[in-house]
């Protein structure tokens, strides 16, 4: 029993080493790429959950659609996820770019709003 907290601090200690290697995917998606594809992906979502679609047409809003017009399957999605997920600098400038996104385009549907208000 006293040698249950050197046990985890030891097991502690070995599993955060960073010696963990980051397993490069086969095709690796550019950084680019994967910004559009997390910009669709929350788009999809998004509407998806929104009340302003007819519910027959809720089952088209599926992520295969977006898999499919990358032209990669869930597999490669997942690995590259994993893969900018073991690079936090690569990963935080795609989410951060993937901010600036969204806040482009709730600024121009807030401009549209404006507009109609007006007329």
């Amino acid at each position: 029993m006293k040698n249950l907290p050197l046990f985890f601090i030891i097991i502690i200690s070995l599993a955060c080493d960073g010696s963990t290697p980051v397993v490069e995917p086969d095709q690796i998606i550019a950084p680019e790429i994967m910004e559009d594809i997390y910009f669709d992906l929350m788009l999809m979502k998004v509407i998806k959950r929104s009340n302003y679609i007819a519910e027959e047409y809720k089952p088209y809003f599926v992520d295969q659609y977006i898999l499919e017009k990358y032209g990669i399957d869930s597999l490669k999605l997942i690995q590259n996820q994993t893969f900018y997920a073991q690079k936090p600098k690569s990963i935080k400038r795609i989410f951060e770019n993937l901010e600036l996104r969204i806040k482009l385009v709730e600024d121009s549907i807030d401009n549209i709003i404006k507009g109609e208000k007006l007329n």
